[in-house]
């Protein structure tokens, strides 16, 4: 399967600028399939607790760019959105939509960033989710659930292949970033994708730095500070493989 990995430089609570960045870095690109196509975190407003400016209205308009961009490329798309929660909140999610339109997963959040005070914005999930594409098994996560690692234990004992992580993570930890996505890669015999944003925003710089590891912990890209696509191949059966013969996962306990 081909991962594209879309680092973006997200514009400030402006959805449109954005939409229009997405489409002119894929403009050009000619996927291979199957394909998955990765945005960032709140990929069209940027990590705001604004709510009333990152919310989808009834249109849900960043879903329907999603859907849109994966019937133009025919690939799946994943990215993170903000989705009503009905009770003054939102709900920062992770969608991804294939070519028909169908909704292939939904994630919510777990770790809200308490100290920026994500948790009083937009609440948080209670389990993961995992969906099939490319012959894979995939489970998406978002940002500082990275940071604990008791959050992907269950997806891996589901039979995660893939784990992938959407992020607004800024420079000031970004070591901890790329470190932490190899630990996941690692431990759980998966590939790890993770995808961060790029530029600035009111508070944060952010250096990109998304990065992808195979189940060896080894790199397969790591991005400069700058805007771009990165893309690189994956093969299931090298999990496989590497879980038949080192099978650590059937070690796990409750």
């Amino acid at each position: 399967m081909q991962i594209v990995a879309v680092q973006l430089n997200t514009a400030w609570e402006d959805r449109a600028p954005n939409h229009r960045r997405v489409r002119e870095l894929l403009e050009n690109l000619k996927l291979a399939e199957p394909a998955l196509i990765i945005l960032p975190e709140m990929f069209d407003v940027g990590f705001s607790m604004n709510v009333a400016a990152t919310l989808q209205s009834e249109a849900r308009e960043a879903e329907q760019f999603l859907r849109d961009l994966a019937r133009t490329h025919n690939a799946a798309v994943l990215g993170g959105v903000i989705s009503p929660d009905g009770n003054g909140q939102g709900k920062n999610e992770a969608v991804a939509f294939a070519p028909s339109g169908e909704e292939l997963v939904r994630y919510r959040k777990m770790q809200p960033f308490t100290l920026s005070g994500e948790d009083q914005a937009y609440g948080s999930g209670d389990s993961h989710q995992t969906f099939e594409w490319g012959g894979f098994k995939i489970a998406p996560f978002i940002c500082y659930d990275l940071r604990f690692p008791e959050r992907f234990r269950p997806a891996a004992r589901d039979g995660a292949e893939l784990i992938i992580v959407i992020a607004c993570w800024p420079d000031v930890r970004s070591e901890h970033w790329v470190r932490l996505l190899q630990a996941r890669a690692i431990e759980n015999l998966a590939f790890t994708v993770g995808v961060n944003r790029c530029g600035t925003d009111p508070e944060h710089t952010f250096d990109g730095r998304s990065a992808a590891f195979d189940p060896m912990g080894e790199a397969l890209f790591e991005a400069d500070p700058s805007e771009q696509i990165l893309i690189t191949e994956l093969d299931v059966q090298q999990v496989r493989s590497w879980r038949s013969k080192f099978p650590a996962l059937d070690d796990m306990r409750d």
